[in-house]
């Protein structure tokens, strides 16, 4: 009997220390903290309920809903609060803060937020530390002449939503990836304190049109939320050559189309020559289309030509301007047969005489220059002949056989 009584209060004892140790661990579970509705009531809405996940580490462990008037936080964890599924644009009292905290004039429409706010017990502090995910477009996708590629850079920094701008805070970690953009650096990263400086994010992409779709991933939506990143579309001259015969002689086309853009709407573009004129400027086209513009010479030496068109600058082309030495040698010797033809033919064989010869030059070139410089046809006939040295050649001849006296100006046929 007495064993029996002495077993029995062991078993008591033992039974009384699990059920208290139960009873303080669930206890501790137990413990949750109020979380200060003005920490979130400029951007989550009154009544809806929201997501809590409660980290250990970089996990997370426990998930809850609750109703947004009354969040109740276990203690000494961290944790997230998920209170949409889209990345959102800032509320104008957060927008104010966020300006005035960064000393910046960005537009609204540039600073996104992550629908999530991280709470962390306040560790000695007198609140605790609240914050969210922000990101902002440093530049959007733009053409880089060097590159010949997209290029854009995001900045990610975490906004203090109360608590100690400088208190210690658990690393956040963030990626970022894209099916569209061919290189992020960094593509994974680290953001360990609040506010300034913030951590910057390059991109690059070969071929995009009007924008790019982005996924940022985090510990508390491994799926990712989708932003997108605008595409400002690039202007580009391009021509077949980079060397013309100056002094007004020749004229070369210049393409000009627009990348990262499949817009219909119309554009006007203003060339602006360093020499030179382009015919015509502005020009009226489609974003989606290729035009055609035409550059003539002027002087010699070099040139750069550029566009603009709302605001985009076009990459600069240059061009170097030559003495015309092959417009003048194939007028002088299409002044020369000319001449010859004319002076030998059955209806008025003359002598050829230094007279003949430099009047026949003279009027081919007059009659080449005004027909490729000035667009005027002073021989009267109907032709329509390019730019080559053949053609000036043969041009010259025509105005030493026939001359000019029957001057018809119009445009070339």
């Amino acid at each position: 009997m007495k064993f029996q009584a002495i077993f029995y209060k062991i078993i008591k004892a033992a039974t009384l220390s699990i059920a208290l140790v139960a009873f303080n661990c669930l206890a501790t579970n137990a413990q949750t903290t109020p979380l200060k509705s003005s920490v979130y009531k400029n951007y989550i809405r009154p009544g809806s309920t929201v997501k809590i996940q409660t980290l250990e580490g970089e996990r997370i462990r426990k998930t809850d809903t609750s109703v947004v008037n009354n969040i109740q936080l276990p203690v000494n964890k961290k944790n997230i609060i998920k209170y949409e599924n889209k990345i959102a644009v800032l509320d104008d009292a957060s927008m104010k803060k966020f300006t005035e905290a960064g000393n910046t004039n960005t537009p609204n429409e540039e600073v996104k937020v992550i629908p999530e706010l991280h709470v962390e017990p306040d560790s000695g502090q007198t609140e605790q530390v609240a914050y969210r995910i922000i990101f902002t477009s440093l530049q959007p996708l733009r053409y880089n002449d060097t590159l010949r590629k997209f290029s854009a850079k995001l900045a990610f920094l975490l906004m203090n939503e109360s608590g100690d701008n400088n208190a210690h805070i658990e690393p956040v970690k963030i990626e970022v990836n894209s099916d569209e953009v061919s290189f992020i650096n960094p593509g994974s990263f680290e953001i360990n304190h609040l506010s300034i400086p913030s951590s910057n994010v390059e991109l690059i992409a070969d071929n995009v049109n009007d924008s790019a779709s982005i996924k940022v991933i985090t510990v508390s939506n491994p799926s990712g939320y989708i932003t997108y990143l605008k595409v400002k579309p690039s202007l580009e001259l391009t021509s077949n050559r980079d060397k013309m015969q100056g002094l007004g002689i020749q004229q070369v086309p210049i393409a000009v189309s627009f990348g990262g853009s499949k817009s219909t709407d119309s554009v006007s573009v203003t060339f602006i020559p360093e020499k030179g004129t382009v015919n015509p400027n502005p020009l009226k086209m489609r974003y989606n289309e290729t035009a055609t513009a035409y550059l003539r010479s002027e002087g010699m030496g070099k040139s750069i030509l550029t566009a603009t068109a709302n605001s985009i600058k076009s990459n600069p082309l240059p061009f170097t301007y030559t003495f015309p030495w092959p417009f003048l040698l194939a007028t002088i010797l299409g002044g020369l047969a000319g001449s010859f033809i004319k002076q030998n033919s059955k209806s008025t064989r003359k002598k050829m005489t230094s007279k003949v010869i430099l009047v026949g030059i003279v009027t081919g070139f007059i009659g080449a220059a005004a027909y490729y410089v000035l667009g005027i046809n002073l021989l009267g006939l109907s032709f329509n002949a390019g730019f080559n040295e053949i053609a000036v050649f043969v041009i010259s001849a025509l105005f030493a056989y026939f001359g000019i006296s029957v001057i018809k100006p119009g445009t070339k046929e």
